[in-house]
């Protein structure tokens, strides 16, 4: 196994953080949302969040990296580094403030780890496709809410 630092660890615990958060977060928001396509969006945004979660965390278990995978994701992680953007106030754009804070934490996260050297060419792989494939769903979910509002 290539050596993988302690400064690597620690922004793939960030990542973790970010992808738990928003998927609690989105979760919280779709109950709330009464527009059936924008809720799908949530609730999809949220299980990938989620899934790409536990993919990464199952990627470190295989190629060895389980100082950072014991039973729950955070264990040894230290998590006072870590905090979500908060939402600006935006009146009567609540949904869209949430959106855009939560893309700039996660993607920021992704690069982070991207745009160093990461000794996993297919943990990287898997973390290219799913940094956009987040983006992807936060254009969808920007794109309805914009929708909603414009009838």
């Amino acid at each position: 196994m290539e050596h993988f630092n302690v400064t690597m660890l620690e922004k793939v615990c960030g990542l973790l953080f970010f992808l738990s958060q928003s998927k609690a977060e989105f979760e919280m928001v779709a109950d709330e949302v009464e527009d059936c396509n924008l809720k799908t969006a949530l609730n999809g945004l949220s299980s990938e969040s989620d899934q790409y979660a536990n993919e990464i965390t199952t990627q470190l278990k295989n190629l060895g990296v389980n100082g950072i995978v014991p039973k729950s994701f955070f264990e040894n992680c230290d998590w006072q580094n870590y905090t979500l953007a908060e939402p600006t106030d935006t009146k009567g754009n609540e949904l869209m403030s949430i959106c855009d804070t939560t893309e700039n934490s996660i993607t920021k996260a992704y690069y982070e780890i991207l745009n160093e050297y990461f000794p996993f060419a297919n943990l990287r792989d898997i973390m290219t496709y799913q940094v956009n494939s987040l983006k992807l769903a936060f254009m969808k979910i920007k794109t309805l809410n914009t929708a909603r509002f414009s009838h």
